[in-house]
């Protein structure tokens, strides 16, 4: 009996060591593919559900992760597409010019610098209101006076205008480009505050010769063609308006025609009479249509006026006009002033 007994524990003995020595060699390997397959698989709770339209039908696109690279390009070319959204404006109206009589500028005032000192004393528009200077500049026109004592201000309070022609830079070419743009404007707006239902005329500056180029100061057709430029943006077509007198003028470089002016700087005294007999030729109606008898212009930014009948070219004059002719000649300084 007691052999049995003892049998049957030596048997369950040796059963508890192979079953011991089982786990023992078997736990690796059974640990290790646990691990392995816990690295494939993701946590359900790190999975973002899909978004859907419920809107929309058909399949949904796949989620993806856009690269840095074309995150960056996509927020550039839509910062891009919001710049040209924010700065794209409606075109301007095309103004339709025409021409008037001279008593379309019996309440005209004309500012400007020595230019229009020649308008005022060689020209025909004798009935139009002027306040000129030599050497007169946008940025310093509050401390300046007419021939009557009078300030800008005094001329803009006192009078009822219902045109105003300017024409000023020439002198302030040399200084910061911005400021001088600024100071146009400010006077634009001192004029628009006074003069509200006035039309506002922005003349273009006169170009000078090729010949006072050479002068070696700022006093170019470069610089003076990039404040035209800039000026003329302030013209909305609808109140304001942007003339150029230079193509009656000009030779074919752009530059002043030597044959019409003796300084390079200022039209000979019988070309005033040309440029008076233009600007009637270029008038914006004002509700008085009976008065207009033809249509000049409609588009103002063609580069030149369609119609080119008649003042296109200065007229012919003989080989002595220079000496013979009277001519304005302010004489000038180290910082010259027209």
């Amino acid at each position: 009996m007691k052999d049995i007994k003892f049998m049957q524990n030596i048997r369950q003995w040796i059963y508890t060591f192979l079953l011991i020595l089982t786990c023992f060699v078997a736990s690796p390997i059974i640990f290790r593919q646990i691990w392995k397959t816990s690295k494939d698989v993701t946590p359900t709770s790190s999975r973002k559900p899909p978004v859907i339209d419920i809107n929309s039908t058909g399949t949904q696109p796949v989620e993806t992760t856009p690269s840095t690279e074309n995150i960056s390009g996509f927020i550039e070319e839509n910062m891009q597409q919001a710049t040209e959204q924010a700065t794209t404006e409606p075109p301007k109206p095309a103004p339709v010019f025409v021409q008037s009589d001279p008593s379309y500028f019996d309440d005209a005032l004309f500012i400007g610098d020595s230019r229009t000192v020649g308008i005022y004393e060689y020209g025909t528009l004798k009935n139009a209101d002027y306040f000129c200077n030599v050497g007169l500049a946008s940025y310093k026109i509050s401390d300046e006076y007419d021939e009557n004592g009078l300030t800008i201000y005094d001329k803009l309070s006192n009078n009822n205008y219902g045109k105003v022609y300017i024409m000023l830079g020439i002198n302030e070419v040399g200084n910061d480009f911005a400021y001088t743009v600024n100071s146009y404007l400010n006077l634009i707006s001192t004029i628009k505050q006074y003069q509200p239902d006035a039309i506002i005329y922005i003349m273009a500056n006169l170009h000078v010769s090729a010949n006072r180029q050479l002068q070696g100061d700022m006093v170019t057709n470069e610089n003076i063609n990039a404040l035209n430029q800039a000026q003329s943006e302030f013209a909305d077509n609808q109140s304001i308006f942007y003339i150029d007198v230079n193509p009656i003028f000009d030779d074919t470089d752009g530059n002043l025609m030597y044959e019409c002016s003796n300084d390079g700087v200022h039209v000979l005294a019988k070309y005033y009479q040309t440029w008076c007999e233009w600007l009637c030729k270029n008038t914006i109606p004002v509700n008085t249509p009976e008065e207009t008898t033809t249509v000049i212009n409609t588009d103002v930014n063609s580069g030149g006026f369609v119609d080119t009948s008649v003042y296109n070219e200065v007229p012919a004059v003989n080989d002595n006009y220079i000496a013979d002719d009277p001519y304005i000649d302010y004489g000038g300084n180290d910082e010259w002033n027209y």
